[in-house]
C-alpha cells in the first residue's frame, strides 16, 4: 500500500469499513509513513471533538423532513410506527477558537448527509457521490498537508500521478484566473483512485476531482450551494470534472471558466 492510498483510506479505517486483510496492510503501511500517522491522529482528534460537543434536540421541521427522506429511501408508502432517530444540531460556541471553522464545516457535512442537501442536482449519480466529494474537500481544507505533491508547476504535478492512478490528468496553473495551483493528491471516489488538484482562491481552497469521461461531449457546469459548500459538476475535454469549495457560487463559476479556457498540450 503506497503512501497516497494509505492516506486516502484513513477515514475508511476509522469508520471500521475495512476488511481484516486491508486493516493489516493499512497498519503495516503506517509504520513507514509519519505523514499518514499524523493524518490518522488528526482525524481521530476531530472525531473525538465532535463526539464530545454538546447537542440540542433538532427542530420539529428538520425531524419531519428527515423522517420523510428516510421513508422515501426505504420505499415505504406509509409512516413507520417506529420512532425516527433524532438528529442533533452541534453547538460550536464552547470550542477553542482555532477549531471552530473546521469543526463547523464537518458539522455542516454531517447535517448535509442527513437531509440530502444536493437533492436538486438531478444529474448527479446520487447523493452518495456528492457526499464523498464534499468529505474529500473537508479533508483537504482541514489538513495541514492538503496535497501530496506541493507545486504550482504542472511539469512537477502531472508526472507525480504516474503509477499512482490509471490515467494522466490534465494539470493547469490557473493563477491568471485568480486560482493558483497548490498541488495534487490521490483520493478514493466511487471505489477507485482519482486525481484531485487543489487550487487556492484568496484564503479558500478549491478541490477539483477529475477522471476520464465515457463521452467526449462537453457539458455546462451545474453549480449548487448548500450549507456553506459549493459543488460544480461538468464535463470538459474528455474528463468528468467535480469541484468543491466554500467560496461563493459566482467565484465557482469563475473557476469553472478558468479551467475550461486553459490552453496547452493537455487540451
Amino acid at each position: 500500500m503506497d503512501c497516497a492510498t494509505c492516506e486516502a483510506m484513513v477515514d475508511v479505517y476509522l469508520d471500521g469499513e475495512m476488511s481484516a486483510a486491508d486493516c493489516a496492510a493499512f497498519e503495516r503501511a503506517l509504520e513507514f509513513c509519519p505523514d499518514c500517522r499524523r493524518r490518522l491522529e488528526d482525524a481521530r482528534a476531530l472525531s473525538g471533538l465532535l463526539r464530545d460537543l454538546p447537542a440540542d434536540r433538532a427542530p420539529d421541521l428538520l425531524r419531519a423532513r428527515l423522517d420523510r427522506e428516510l421513508r422515501a429511501i426505504a420505499g415505504k408508502s406509509r409512516p413507520s410506527p417506529a420512532p425516527v432517530a433524532t438528529p442533533t444540531v452541534v453547538a460550536t460556541t464552547l470550542l477553542p477558537r482555532p477549531s471552530l471553522r473546521w469543526v463547523a464545516m464537518a458539522a455542516s457535512l454531517l447535517v448535509a448527509v442527513g437531509i440530502g442537501w444536493l437533492g436538486g442536482m438531478s444529474s448527479m449519480q446520487g447523493k452518495r457521490d456528492a457526499d464523498e466529494l464534499t468529505a474529500g474537500f473537508v479533508r483537504v481544507a482541514s489538513s495541514d498537508h492538503p496535497v501530496d505533491v506541493v507545486s504550482s508547476d504542472r511539469h512537477t504535478v502531472k508526472p507525480w500521478f504516474a503509477g499512482k492512478i490509471s490515467y494522466s490528468p490534465p494539470v493547469r496553473d490557473l493563477t491568471t484566473g485568480g486560482f493558483p495551483l497548490l498541488g495534487g493528491r490521490v483520493d478514493i471516489f466511487d471505489g477507485r483512485k482519482v486525481a484531485v488538484l487543489v487550487y487556492r482562491h484568496n484564503q479558500h481552497k478549491v478541490a477539483l476531482t477529475l477522471w476520464p469521461a465515457r463521452s467526449d461531449n462537453d457539458t455546462p457546469a451545474d453549480i449548487a450551494q448548500r450549507d456553506g459548500f459549493v459543488l460544480a459538476q461538468w464535463r470538459h475535454g474528455g474528463f468528468e470534472m467535480r469541484a468543491v469549495s466554500d467560496i461563493e457560487p459566482a467565484e465557482m463559476a469563475a473557476f469553472v471558466k478558468a479551467v475550461d479556457s486553459a490552453e496547452g498540450p493537455d487540451r
